[in-house]
């Protein structure tokens, strides 16, 4: 079973998400965080494998949140899916090691990122 967290404020996106996810791979456990407190807690409890994380939360920033996950567990895979895909935002979350950097207007890349994931490493 595959644990992923999605962290975004948007209620909307975040159930279109799960239900997208779901209809790919029905053996997921998805937690979802609305802001980077919750997100930190969910982190903590559920150890997921696949974060899908927003860069702008009521709260903070997704590149803190990108960083911490980053601290506690090097080898969980961060998704960014924001609507601030801009080169510079691109190279940081890179840098700091998210596996991919994806523009919210570009939703069936995030399903293939998350489907190639699934697929057995060689």
């Amino acid at each position: 079973v595959r644990k992923v967290l999605i962290v975004d404020d948007s209620r909307l996106l975040q159930t279109r998400l799960m239900e997208s996810l779901l209809e790919v791979d029905n053996d997921m456990i998805i937690c979802q965080a609305f802001n980077c407190k919750e997100a930190m807690e969910l982190f903590s409890s559920l150890e997921p494998e696949t974060v899908i994380l927003d860069l702008e939360l009521p709260d903070g920033s997704g590149i803190n949140l990108l960083r911490k996950f980053k601290e506690d567990n090097p080898g969980v895979n961060v998704i960014i899916f924001t609507n601030y895909a801009t080169n510079e935002f691109k190279k940081s979350c890179m840098d700091l090691c998210a596996i991919d950097f994806i523009d919210k207007s570009n939703f069936l890349s995030l399903i293939n990122t998350m489907i190639s994931l699934k697929l057995p490493q060689n």
